[in-house]
């Protein structure tokens, strides 16, 4: 008789509820959505769908060519435009405040042109030439 007496826990009880809940609105979706016609009912309406959804841009697109309003494509075209735009502009504005500082260190250090070398000297002049055959004919 205590046990009669006792009384259930009602977080319990709302947890078994939940429980059995789910379990049922699990089989009957698994009955319902698991047949051959949901799936062609399913597929009709998702063809019929993008087949609205086509004819309305392709509407929206002669409306818009009609009164020369911008579409989504041009807009995003002329971001992408004002992107780069941007870019190179930011890109302009660092080196025209670097250049005063490029400018000084050009001013500080003297570049000097690259010593030109002079071409390696392998024929003798007349004279010693003559004197190198002389020595080396009286040498033998």
């Amino acid at each position: 008789m205590a046990e009669q007496t006792e009384q259930q826990n009602p977080l319990d009880m709302w947890r078994q509820f939940i429980t059995d809940s789910e379990r049922q609105w699990n089989a009957f979706f698994k009955d319902v959505l698991g047949t051959d016609g949901f799936s062609s009912a399913m597929n009709t309406w998702v063809e019929a769908s993008l087949t609205v959804q086509r004819m309305v841009a392709d509407q929206l697109e002669r409306y818009y060519a009609a009164f020369n309003i911008p579409t989504h494509n041009d807009l995003v075209a002329l971001g992408e435009r004002m992107k780069a735009i941007e870019d190179t502009l930011t890109r302009l504005e660092t080196q025209v405040a670097t250049a005063p500082a490029r400018a000084r260190a050009a001013k500080t250090t003297t570049i000097k042109p690259p010593a030109r070398q002079k071409p390696r000297r392998t024929r003798r002049p007349p004279v010693a030439a003559a004197a190198a055959r002389a020595n080396g004919a009286s040498g033998s």
